[in-house]
């Protein structure tokens, strides 16, 4: 029952995630032809890349904060349910800016929601995936885990699949709204049948100093490798996540409303693989197989390039094929880090007899931040090469962003080859 609890938390925050990659983007700087932009281009990086810069100085002391607390609800809950609520609230604020023209107003009003919205994600977040190394002990249960949490991720977002056919009938604003009400049980329900199964902390085991905390997790070269192959990953998949609608549109030429079929093959496909993932990490061990899963990533991403209506396949068609593949190669990238992270904690605590998962998951969240902050900067300037068939190049930035997500991949792959097996780390 915790485990279920806990994996459906995800759902939520999966679901606001999912339409504010998707969507944010083409709401502020719409394809051309489809709507007026809201604020200069330029401006948007820039508010991209400083959201992620002012939550990375906040999310290190956010998971010591957590390391530390000691409450009637546990070390991680109430900062879960805070982060949830106000996460809901700047959510909303996103979709309606003050001006419905290019404004300067509407860039600072932009960056003051977006900044906002980040810091509570993060509030939410760390302590959230803090909490696994504690509710399980062993490997198999933590990729099992894993598996519920990677699934009801991929439900949030499905229903961030409809935020298209919704935007269509209602606008942003509404959609948005309608997405609140949605998610609101997901996110506050399973705090009544959550519980923390905290061991017994002696004063020792908990972390007093933050820059002893700090300097752990910077010299913990098995926390470096995972770090920087999953910031490859993650921006690599942002370029995707973020690019969606122009990919429905532009290139497999659908609707708006049509991108939900994008969404929903990727989705399912992803579902059935989870079991499969469990089975073969059993098998062959968690590394092998998030090995793998890079690679293949690497190989079919570029695909995107070769989508083409001279190809016998309808449009569409070769677009469902298309996030299908990539449904199958990431698979394991979507299930296997939680559980990976969790093995990298526990060596921490056996060399240092103290618990801080909170300042080595925002560590990891810190990165996150780091790398889809650094592809939102760069995706304006791939649209500049073309994101439209209004456009004399057409939508070539948006091909070429297949080429390099799988250029990412491949790079994360090389990097974690150097990772040592399970054994060798606890």
């Amino acid at each position: 029952m915790t485990s279920i609890a806990y994996a459906t938390l995800t759902l939520g925050s999966a679901a606001l995630w999912g339409f504010v990659n998707g969507w944010l983007l083409y709401f502020y700087l719409p394809p051309q032809g489809q709507g007026i932009p809201l604020v200069p281009a330029a401006w948007y990086s820039l508010i991209m890349l400083a959201s992620r810069v002012i939550n990375i100085l906040v999310s290190l002391p956010i998971g010591h904060l957590s390391d530390r607390t000691r409450s009637r609800w546990g070390r991680r809950l109430p900062y879960i349910f805070t982060g949830s609520a106000a996460m809901l609230g700047f959510f909303i604020l996103l979709w309606l800016p003050p001006r419905l023209t290019d404004s300067t107003l509407n860039g600072v009003y932009l960056a003051v929601v977006l900044i906002l919205f980040n810091i509570a994600y993060s509030f939410r977040l760390i302590p959230y995936e803090a909490l696994l190394p504690e509710l399980a002990s062993h490997d198999a249960e933590r990729v099992k885990i894993s598996a519920w949490q990677a699934s009801f991720q991929l439900v949030g977002a499905i229903l961030a699949g409809f935020a298209g056919p919704l935007i269509e009938r209602l606008g942003y604003f509404s959609a948005a709204l309608v997405f609140s009400a949605i998610t609101l049980p997901a996110l506050f329900l399973p705090f009544f049948g959550l519980r923390e199964k905290q061991p017994a902390l002696t004063a020792s085991a908990l972390p007093q100093d933050f820059r002893q905390s700090l300097r752990a997790i910077l010299y913990n070269r098995v926390f470096r490798l995972f770090l920087v192959s999953w910031g490859l990953f993650w921006m690599a998949s942002t370029f995707i996540l973020e690019t969606i609608p122009f990919i429905a549109t532009e290139i497999c030429g659908l609707s708006e409303a049509g991108t939900v079929y994008l969404y929903l093959p990727a989705i399912l496909i992803s579902l059935l693989c989870f079991p499969f993932i469990t089975w073969l990490a059993g098998r062959f061990g968690k590394q092998r197989v998030l090995l793998a899963s890079y690679l293949a990533s690497a190989f079919t991403l570029p695909l995107l390039l070769f989508i083409h209506k001279e190809l016998p396949l309808p449009l569409p068609i070769q677009g469902v094929l298309w996030v299908s593949l990539q449904a199958v190669a990431m698979s394991g990238l979507q299930v296997l880090p939680y559980a990976i992270a969790a093995e990298i904690t526990d060596h921490d605590a056996q060399v240092t007899g103290q618990r801080r998962q909170g300042i080595y998951y925002a560590g990891w969240g810190m990165f996150d931040q780091l790398a889809s902050g650094a592809a939102s900067a760069l995706l304006p300037l791939f649209l500049l090469m073309g994101s439209s068939h209004s456009q004399p190049q057409g939508p070539l930035g948006i091909r070429l962003l297949g080429i390099a997500a799988g250029v990412l991949m491949l790079a994360g792959f090389l990097i974690f080859l150097r990772y040592p097996l399970a054994q060798e780390t606890s």
